[in-house]
């Protein structure tokens, strides 16, 4: 049974790979996956919205819920804060030792320098068909970068979006830690009228 379930999101996987790929080879697919990254993108600070609101409009709970309140918006707090950092994390490049180009800094810079490396091979891939030197082959070398063309533009969008989203991440954090000082205001008023109440009663 498990055998059979990890081929099913293979098999899955390789479906939605191929349908990406098929997406890339024409400006209306390309702009369809622009499209669906930003309505994604939209939808994930929606809900970061109507989470932090949802926190928001708990504050006026009885205050033996304060407590509990707030261990939970320190808990949301540090996952936003592991997500963001896990979202931006790089892994360290493998540094070639007998290439003199240095890695990149940047998966968006890693793109750029693959979508001028593409360019370059599919202009150098037609010079070469036009000097009748192996057709077929400069013909499929032309088609492969141009390949690595669109599936390049599409690494870009997504390293856009990750920052995007980082973006609206730091924005919850900022929110949450406000929220985290209303309710340790809170906190102390209930305190407050807690010890003005038994100074008020009458000793046994």
């Amino acid at each position: 049974m498990h055998q059979t379930n990890a081929a099913l999101a293979i098999d899955s996987e390789q479906e939605y790979r191929a349908i990406e790929c098929t997406l890339l080879e024409s400006t209306r697919g390309r702009w369809f996956l622009s499209e669906h990254g930003r309505r994604a993108r939209r939808l994930d600070s929606a809900l970061l919205e109507e989470a932090i609101g949802r926190l928001q409009s708990s504050i006026r709970q009885p205050p033996a819920l304060l407590g509990q309140l707030k261990s939970e918006v320190d808990g949301l707090a540090v996952f936003i804060r592991d997500t963001r950092a896990a979202l931006l994390s790089k892994p360290v490049a493998r540094i070639d030792a007998n290439s003199a180009t240095p890695p990149a800094q940047s998966g968006t810079s890693a793109a750029m320098g693959i979508l001028i490396a593409a360019e370059t091979m599919h202009e150098a891939a037609w010079s070469l068909q036009a000097r009748d030197v192996d057709p077929e082959g400069c013909e499929a070398i032309a088609r492969n970068a141009a390949l690595i063309y669109a599936l390049s533009q599409q690494q870009a969008m997504e390293s856009r979006r990750a920052l995007d989203l980082a973006e609206a991440l730091d924005t919850a954090i900022t929110r949450l830690a406000a929220l985290r000082d209303t309710i340790m205001h809170e906190l102390q008023v209930d305190d407050g009228n807690a010890v003005e109440i038994a100074a008020l009663k009458p000793m046994a």
